[in-house]
C-alpha cells in the first residue's frame, strides 16, 4: 500500500498558511527536516506524525493517506449514495455516521454526509438535520485541500448552506448567503424567486432580469453548439436544430415587425442554414436562406440596436451595451466574418458566399 504523507504534509501546511519555518518551529524540528518530509527524502518519527495530525486536526490515517483507506472510503460513499437514490434516508444517515466516526476529517465523507442530512431535512424538516448538514458543510470547506472534484469549491458549498436556510424558511439568512456567492449570476434566479415569495418585487427585478438574459444567451450558445456538432458529423439533424433556434429568436420578440439585437444573430444563423442546406445538396433552399440572411442583415444595419429594447418580458428595461457579440460592427460584417471568414472554405461555403456577393452587388447597382 502506498503512503502519501509527503504530499499531504505539504498540502496541509499550505492549507493552514504555515511556512516551512513556522511548521518546523511548531514541532521543534529543523527547517531541513520539514523540507525532507515534503520532498519524500525522509518520514517523520511516529511521535511527530501524531503531533502533525493533532496540529492539522486530522486523523493519522488521513495524514498517511493509505490507498486501501481510499478504496474503503469510495465503497462507503457508494453505499450512502445508493441509499439516497432509494430515498432510504434513515439508512443513509446511519451509513454516513459510521463513515464519519472512522474518517471524521476526510473531505469526501464529510461532504456526502452533509448532503445526506440536507436530503433528510428536506424530507422530515427536522431542525437537527439542518444544523448537522450546515455544520458538516462548514467542515467540508476546511477540508477542501483534499478535494479533487473541480465542480466543488467554497462557493458551491456556501450555496448549499444557503439553500438549506431557504428550505427551512429562513429566507433572509438564506438569501444573504446566496447573494454573497452569486458569482456570474449563478444564484440570480433563486434570489429573484425568493424575493417574490417575500413579496419584494422591486428587489427581485434586477436578479430575475439578469437570470432571464442568461437563460436566453445560454439557450443560444447551447443550441448553436448542438447545431455545429451535428453539422460536423454530417447529420441533417443540424438543420432541424437551426430552425428551432430561428423559432426561439422569434419567440423572444414583442413584435415581428420590430428589430431587436437578436436579429443580427438570426441573420447570421440564416447564412449558416444556407451553408448546411448546400452541404446536403439543397442549393435552391440554400439560395433562399442566404437571401433571407442578406435582407435581415440590411434591415438590422439600417437601424442597429444593442440594448434589450424589444425583448419580450423585459418591461421598461433598456440595458445599454448588454451584448458584445464580437462578430463585427454590422450584421453584414457578422455574416462575412463568421460564415465566410475561415480559411480552406468548402464548396458549400463558396457557393453561398458567391450568392451573397451577388446580392450585395445587385443592391448596390
Amino acid at each position: 500500500m502506498k503512503i502519501k504523507i509527503a504530499e499531504n504534509i505539504k498540502a496541509l501546511r499550505k492549507q493552514h498558511s504555515f511556512t516551512q519555518e513556522q511548521l518546523a518551529e511548531a514541532l521543534g524540528v529543523t527547517v531541513g527536516a520539514v523540507y525532507k518530509w515534503e520532498s519524500g527524502q525522509s518520514v517523520p518519527e511516529v511521535k511527530l506524525i501524531m503531533e502533525l495530525a493533532d496540529l492539522f486536526e486530522i486523523s493519522v490515517d488521513t495524514l498517511l493517506g493509505y490507498d486501501r483507506q481510499n478504496e474503503n472510503i469510495v465503497n462507503r460513499i457508494e453505499r450512502i449514495k445508493q441509499y439516497v437514490l432509494e430515498k432510504d434516508f434513515a439508512e443513509a444517515v446511519l451509513e454516513a455516521e459510521k463513515a464519519l466516526k472512522k474518517y471524521p476529517n476526510n473531505f469526501e465523507i464529510v461532504y456526502v454526509a452533509a448532503k445526506v442530512y440536507m436530503f433528510r431535512f428536506s424530507q422530515d424538516k427536522d431542525e437537527k438535520s439542518l444544523l448537522k448538514s450546515n455544520e458538516l458543510f462548514q467542515n467540508a470547506i476546511s477540508l477542501l485541500y483534499q478535494n479533487k472534484d473541480s465542480s466543488i469549491n467554497e462557493t458551491t458549498i456556501q450555496n448549499l448552506i444557503g439553500l438549506n436556510y431557504l428550505n427551512a424558511g429562513q429566507l433572509e439568512k438564506g438569501i444573504e448567503i446566496l447573494k454573497q456567492n452569486n458569482i456570474c449570476d449563478i444564484n440570480s434566479a433563486r434570489i429573484g424567486f425568493t424575493y417574490t415569495m417575500m413579496k419584494h418585487p422591486e428587489e427581485a427585478r434586477m436578479y430575475l432580469f439578469a437570470s432571464y438574459m442568461n437563460v436566453i444567451n445560454n439557450t443560444i450558445h447551447t443550441m448553436a453548439g448542438i447545431m455545429f456538432m451535428y453539422a460536423q458529423q454530417k447529420d441533417p439533424l443540424c438543420i432541424d436544430v437551426a430552425l428551432w433556434l430561428v423559432d426561439f429568436f422569434d419567440s423572444i420578440k414583442y413584435d415581428d415587425d420590430i428589430i431587436v439585437f437578436y436579429d443580427k444573430l438570426k441573420a447570421i444563423l440564416f447564412a449558416e442554414i444556407a451553408v448546411m442546406k448546400a452541404d446536403f445538396g439543397k442549393y435552391d433552399e440554400a439560395e433562399k436562406y442566404i437571401a433571407d440572411a442578406y435582407i435581415l442583415a440590411k434591415k438590422f444595419d439600417a437601424a442597429p440596436i444593442y440594448t434589450t429594447q424589444g425583448v419580450k418580458f423585459l418591461k421598461d428595461e433598456n440595458t445599454v451595451g448588454f451584448s458584445l457579440d464580437g462578430l463585427g460592427e454590422t450584421a453584414i460584417d457578422g455574416i462575412e466574418n463568421f460564415i465566410f471568414g475561415n480559411a480552406g472554405q468548402s464548396e458549400s461555403i463558396c457557393f453561398v458566399k458567391n450568392r451573397f456577393e451577388e446580392l450585395k452587388n445587385e443592391k448596390e447597382k
